[in-house]
């Protein structure tokens, strides 16, 4: 009976042991997400924002591909409206990110074009589309697809107090961001062994705010014009 009575007590230090350390490691981490989801609004302006729209030079994948660029789209059905160069032709590209379909194609005067002339460039698009996307949406990138560490350091640079976290799977690879303590804006990312000074926050329309600068020591990213939209006509996703 005795040995019982010891059993049940090991198991119960032990089962005390195990949780106490998890409380405030689980309570840093909850409290960084919600900083960096407070520094752009919060999560409900995300959520309520229908359509978006974005202008971006920079950062380009495909040598094919204009490096200044529009994108509009449909957050709710996924369908995309591209305007820029493709292999140096000024194009209107409509089509669906979800389906990978293209619905329509079209020159700078919105005359129509055949379809089928640029299904092969379609999945560049796509990936180019993807990844200005998930730079341009950051925190939520982060916060959507990343794991973020709880273990954190705190670092001055620039005269500001930064949280520095690291985290893995964004764009599929780890690095790590920083954070302004005080108003859970992302100010600096280190990814694939490169830096970017994260700046030029704007609120793009209903109190969402993202960053529209990205400057790096080799390279930068800049999105020129970028807004949000609660209604679009459909026609935009339609033809030119």
């Amino acid at each position: 009976m005795k040995n019982k009575k010891n059993i049940v007590y090991y198991i119960y230090m032990f089962l005390i042991i195990v949780t106490i350390p998890l409380q405030p490691i689980f309570a840093q981490s909850s409290s960084i997400s919600d900083k960096i989801w407070t520094g752009i609004g919060g999560k409900s302006k995300w959520d309520n924002t229908n359509y978006m729209m974005f202008t971006v030079s920079g950062n380009s994948k495909f040598s094919s591909i204009s490096s200044e660029r529009k994108f509009l789209l449909d957050k709710k059905t996924g369908d995309v409206r591209f305007e820029g160069g493709i292999n140096n032709e000024s194009v209107v590209l409509l089509f669906n990110v979800r389906t990978q379909k293209l619905t329509g194609v079209f020159n700078e005067n919105g005359a129509a074009l055949p379809v089928q002339d640029y299904r092969d460039d379609l999945s560049n698009i796509i990936e180019q589309y993807n990844l200005d996307l998930k730079v341009l949406s950051l925190p939520v990138t982060l916060l959507s697809n990343s794991t973020l560490s709880d273990q954190t350091e705190s670092k001055i640079i620039n005269a500001e107090r930064l949280k520095k976290i690291t985290f893995n799977n964004f764009l599929g690879k780890s690095g790590s961001i920083y954070v302004n303590e005080e108003t859970g804006l992302i100010k600096r990312i280190d990814v694939d062994s490169k830096s970017y000074i994260v700046n030029g926050y704007k609120d793009i329309g209903s109190g969402l705010v993202l960053p529209t600068s990205f400057k790096g020591s080799s390279d930068s990213i800049s999105y020129q014009k970028v807004a949000s939209f609660t209604d679009m006509e459909k026609q935009k996703f339609k033809t030119f």
